[in-house]
C-alpha cells in the first residue's frame, strides 16, 4: 500500500507542470461535486487499464482449468485474492512486456491528457460510459480468443483419449490423462508465447483508442 501511495504521489508530481490553471474556489459544495467528478474519471481510467490486464489473467485461468491445472492456485500479492497460478504468470509477463515497451509512459500520458480533456471544474465529464461498457465486451472477447488455440488443442487431446478409452477400456486414463493434457497444454503455450508481445500491443492500442 505504501508503494502504491508513493507511486501515485510521484505520478501526480510528474504531471503537475502540465495541469491547466487552477480555478477559483467554488465553495465547499461545489468543490465536493468537482472532486466526485474527478474521482469518477479516475475510476473510469483505472477500469480500462485493469480490464486490459485482466484479459490475460482470465485467459491463463481458463487455459489452466482446461489442461488440468485448475487446482494450482495462489494468492495474488497485488489484489489479495485467490487466482490461478498460470493466470498470475500471464499477468506478470504482460506487466514486464508493458514496462519493456514503454506502455507505462503511455499511461502517464493518458493521465496527464485527462486533465485537459476533463479539466478541474467539470461537473459531468463528456464521456460515453456506454462506450466504456462496450470496451468490456471487446476485452472479454479478446481473452477468449487468446485462450482458444490452447483450448482447442486440449480438446483434441481429450477426444483422442476418449477414442482410446472406447477402443481399449483396460487403459487407465487417470494415469495417462493428466500428463497428456499438461504436456499438450505446455506445447500449445510454447507456440502461443511468441504472439504475446503483439497481443499486448494490440490491446494497449485499443485501450488508448477507447479512451
Amino acid at each position: 500500500m505504501l508503494w502504491r501511495l508513493g507511486l501515485g504521489l510521484s505520478f501526480s508530481w510528474a504531471i503537475l507542470p502540465a495541469l491547466p490553471h487552477a480555478i477559483s474556489w467554488p465553495g465547499i459544495w461545489g468543490a465536493a461535486i468537482i472532486l466526485m467528478a474527478q474521482i469518477l474519471v479516475g475510476i473510469g481510467l483505472a477500469m480500462v487499464f485493469r480490464a486490459m490486464l485482466s484479459v490475460f489473467s482470465f485467459a491463463g485461468s481458463w487455459i489452466a482449468l482446461s489442461m488440468g491445472l485448475g487446482f494450482a492456485t495462489t494468492i495474488s500479492q497485488q489484489y489479495g485474492e485467490e487466482s490461478s497460478t498460470l493466470g498470475e504468470i500471464f499477468s506478470f509477463c504482460v506487466l514486464l512486456l508493458m514496462i519493456a515497451d514503454g506502455a507505462i509512459y503511455g499511461m502517464i500520458h493518458v493521465l496527464a491528457i485527462s486533465f485537459q480533456l476533463f479539466p478541474i471544474g467539470t461537473v459531468w465529464p463528456d464521456w460515453s460510459w456506454l462506450k466504456l461498457a462496450n470496451y468490456g465486451q471487446i476485452v472479454f472477447t479478446d481473452g477468449v480468443l487468446i485462450a482458444l488455440p490452447v483450448i482447442m488443442m486440449v480438446l483434441i487431446a481429450n477426444v483422442g483419449m476418449a477414442v482410446i478409452a472406447r477402443v481399449a477400456p483396460q487403459v487407465n486414463l487417470f494415469a495417462i490423462g493428466f500428463p497428456v493434457l499438461i504436456m499438450v497444454g505446455m506445447v500449445s503455450l510454447y507456440w502461443l508465447i511468441p504472439w504475446l508481445p503483439d497481443i499486448v500491443s494490440h490491446l494497449f492500442s485499443l485501450s488508448i483508442k477507447e479512451l
